[in-house]
């Protein structure tokens, strides 16, 4: 395939594509992967991207650069160039690859082994938890911090942290924590890269109660999402929702961004917080960091630190992998929207071009896989996913988080799944 792809892109720009729809610099030589590649003047030529995760983040800024394209966000999918969606986009919301010109009709053939029908491609998967800048933690834990001992960390040591952090940010002492089996100290002062830090979290409302979070939850019964989607007993699942009624009111005790209710920001301010150094520990896709300004490099991704214990256990994964590793979710679905205009079609085949058949964008693609457990939420339907986020608006509104509070929110959860 990689060689097929190869010879599209050869293609395209013996063809003159490269006149038109410009898809490597002048000179037909792809940009070395660690350099900044030069721009290349295309005056009036506009990207129009919805991709509210920001999972096409990176490859947008390498492409704008590349390429010399201003790339701007759509107000809404129907009115983007080039959408991205967690899923395969509904019937009718996306026009149909295959008929997009021979070039597009052969990638996407190649890619997804449809010669019509076509509505979307895939995007490379990433790990979901908790992500952190590196150079943060470091000033708060000391030159000698290794981000492993916080990665591999139990649930309790976990908790503890938290909540010696949450103690910390309101009065800085010294203070020690302990980090799978090492013992760590919080300053007495603030650090300079630590001046705007208000809070532990942050999480977008989005994904703050369905979505990947709850894929542990449904790992302790099952392995697959089709397994997932086939059913469970209220027994099986309540103990491991209770850990997750746990997950969810530790973040809510120190959250950026937070507003009236208890409701958390929306994606654009949850990214903002993290970004702007008043949270932590962001709770998303690591393919957001590059969104949140942090290089991958720089990015630490602790997995989400559940309570579980071998009671919650019911078939599925072993408390060690339950806990010790994020979850791997799928890049997701990028299409054209059914409505863009012919310029604007033009403008999305150039870029998936270049994504799927230039070395640059393909070095973006065909990284490394994401590692760690599925993402069994994705077995999901969007009525389960909306009323376990009503289930959770009710928990962000609790001024106190008692023992009705969650046997409410872990009733309504599990009449909301399959």
């Amino acid at each position: 395939m990689r060689r097929l792809l190869a010879i599209l892109l050869a293609a395209a720009l013996l063809a003159g594509c490269a006149a038109d729809l410009r898809l490597l610099p002048q000179g037909g030589q792809d940009p070395a992967p660690s350099a900044a590649p030069e721009a290349t003047p295309a005056p009036g030529r506009v990207l129009a991207v919805w991709d509210e995760t920001g999972v096409l983040a990176e490859a947008l800024e390498l492409y704008a650069q590349a390429q010399g394209v201003t790339v701007e966000p759509a107000a809404d999918a129907a009115g983007a160039a080039l959408a991205v969606s967690a899923a395969e986009p509904a019937d009718g919301a996306a026009l149909d690859l295959t008929q997009q010109g021979e070039l597009v009709q052969g990638m996407a053939g190649a890619l997804t082994g449809q010669q019509t029908g076509c509505r979307s491609l895939p995007l490379a998967g990433s790990a979901y938890g908790y992500l952190a800048d590196r150079a943060r933690l470091t000033a708060l834990l000391g030159a000698a911090f290794d981000p492993a001992d916080l990665q591999n960390a139990t649930a309790a040591q976990w908790r503890d942290f938290v909540a010696a952090l949450e103690d910390w940010l309101e009065e800085p002492a010294e203070a020690s924590v302990t980090l799978s089996g090492k013992e760590y100290s919080l300053p007495a002062e603030a650090p300079a890269e630590l001046a705007g830090l208000e809070a532990v979290f942050t999480v977008a409302g989005a994904d703050r109660f369905s979505g990947p979070v709850l894929s542990p939850v449904l790992g302790t019964c099952y392995t697959t999402a089709e397994e997932a989607a086939g059913g469970r007993t209220d027994a099986q699942l309540t103990g491991a929702l209770n850990s997750l009624w746990t997950l969810l009111t530790d973040e809510a005790g120190s959250l950026a961004g937070a507003g009236e209710n208890g409701a958390a920001p929306d994606r654009a301010g949850a990214r903002a917080a993290f970004a702007d150094g008043k949270a932590l520990f962001y709770r998303a896709s690591a393919s957001e960091a590059a969104a949140a300004g942090l290089a991958a490099e720089d990015t630490v991704v602790v997995p989400m630190k559940f309570t579980f214990d071998d009671t919650d256990l019911h078939g599925g994964f072993s408390l060690e992998e339950l806990l010790g590793q994020p979850v791997a979710t799928s890049g997701g679905r990028v299409y054209i929207p059914a409505g863009a205009d012919e310029t604007s079609r033009s403008e999305a085949c150039a870029f998936l071009l270049w994504l799927y058949a230039s070395e640059a964008g393909r070095q973006l693609m065909e990284g490394a896989p994401a590692q760690g457990l599925p993402d069994l939420s994705a077995a999901l339907s969007a009525e389960a996913r909306a009323a376990i986020d009503a289930a959770g608006d009710d928990l962000a509104g609790l001024s106190q988080f008692t023992t009705a509070g969650r046997r409410a929110f872990t009733g309504a959860v599990l009449a909301a799944l399959p």
